[in-house]
């Protein structure tokens, strides 16, 4: 497939649950969300398609499919954009649409950021947004909007964190702000932070890096920044779990659930947050390497991330949720570029390293180049390196040379491997 457009995919599903089609958007460049449209691509026929565009030219994009059936959900720019509302964290939101239905999109969280606030209504924005394993909630990171502009006086920091949407609750709050709006799910905040962490503790100043944790149960893997004991911020996988009902979010804890002027959305009843994995002591702590989420084995018994080794080299770790046992899976291996995700049955990963695919044995560690070796500027790019639900192919981006008007311009294009 090759258009005379970038054309970028989410880190992780961006396959729809049957293997033949791909989501994507247009942006010009990752840190740019000047996408149109949301976009389908037919892998056997190389058609694609726009299965929404909004109508006020507003903008959208990292779309995520549903496990199960034809739903897409992606983030939507606020519209419309003015000088007091530009395009940021904590000024987006997620809509849900039907891959044959594009036309009834549903916007995924509400809002409403005047007090006394609503209960599963957020305050700010929440971004890359993905379906649990039966698409009965969707996890997110979330910015606030409230405390962002909130400046002086005692209030918390707007500090990114994890909500979850309940796609069987919709909510709906007053109007009394035109940037207010319902929702199609009841969203709770369930990551707990702080904004000075105590050194050497289990506190988190911001959890990023999430990804629902495979199995029985509700579970969500993420990256949580600590203190170490000298003070230097730590990057950590932690395991955040949920009531076995996942109506239950809507039960306040010890603080209420839609925050206050000082404060940020309050943590659900019955919510805890467990600490994995405990790097500071290692002579290169934290998680480390390109960007990348917490994403596990299709059975859960195993979460994968980069860290490196004692010679500073990255390299691919698994950690046990259960256990919290560390294991170094690749040894001299090359060191990734961009994001991995695992084959459905748990055998290997895919990632880009040293301009080529790669897939890695998880049981030893050996790897395998799945295209040629290229310069880091024309091989794979760092976005994205993703299976498909069936494990046949594994899609990625790379750019494409193309002469329009006369000039030569490169675009990110998809490419699929199998």
């Amino acid at each position: 497939m090759a258009n005379a457009c970038s054309q970028t995919i989410a880190n992780r599903n961006c396959w729809s649950c049957d293997s033949r089609s791909l989501f994507f958007d247009l942006r010009n460049e990752e840190s740019q969300f000047d996408s149109p449209s949301i976009m389908r691509l037919d892998v056997v026929s190389r058609d694609s398609y726009a299965i929404y565009t909004h109508g006020l030219k507003s903008c959208c994009g990292v779309p995520t499919c549903s496990p199960v059936d034809d739903r897409v959900v992606f983030i939507h720019a606020d519209e419309p954009m003015d000088d007091e509302w530009q395009y940021c964290a904590w000024h987006r939101r997620g809509v849900v649409v039907r891959q044959n239905d594009p036309q009834n999109a549903t916007t995924l969280d509400a809002r409403d950021i005047v007090p006394p606030f609503t209960a599963g209504a957020l305050r700010g924005g929440t971004h890359l947004h993905t379906f649990n394993h039966d698409a009965t909630a969707i996890v997110s990171t979330y910015e606030d909007h409230v405390l962002a502009i909130h400046h002086g006086g005692h209030a918390e920091a707007n500090r990114r964190g994890i909500a979850v949407h309940i796609l069987s609750i919709p909510v709906a709050v007053p109007k009394t702000h035109p940037r207010n709006h319902d929702g199609s799910s009841f969203t709770a905040f369930v990551s707990q932070l702080a904004d000075k962490p105590i050194p050497g503790s289990d506190e988190i100043s911001m959890a990023t890096g999430e990804a629902w944790l495979a199995g029985p149960g509700n579970r969500i893997a993420m990256q949580g920044t600590v203190v170490d004991r000298r003070g230097n911020p730590c990057v950590e996988i932690f395991l955040i779990t949920l009531p076995n009902r996942l109506s239950d979010l809507c039960i306040p804890g010890k603080h209420p659930l839609q925050g206050t002027l000082a404060t940020r959305p309050g943590v659900p009843a019955g919510v805890t947050q467990q600490r994995l994995t405990y790097t500071s002591e290692r002579a290169f702590p934290g998680i480390f390497g390109p960007r990348h989420w917490a994403v596990s084995s299709a059975d859960g018994s195993r979460i994968g991330f980069f860290m490196r080794d004692d010679n500073g080299t990255v390299q691919f770790w698994t950690v046990s949720p259960d256990s919290g046992e560390v294991i170094q899976v690749t040894y001299n291996a090359p060191e990734p570029t961009s994001p991995f995700t695992w084959h459905p049955d748990g055998s290997r990963v895919t990632y880009v390293a040293d301009g080529s695919v790669m897939l890695v044995n998880i049981s030893d560690g050996s790897f395998q180049r799945l295209t040629p070796r290229m310069p880091i500027a024309d091989g794979p790019t760092h976005h994205a390196c993703v299976f498909s639900p069936d494990g046949s192919s594994i899609a990625y981006m790379q750019p494409v040379d193309f002469i329009v008007d006369g000039r030569h311009k490169r675009f990110n294009q998809i490419q699929i491997v199998r």
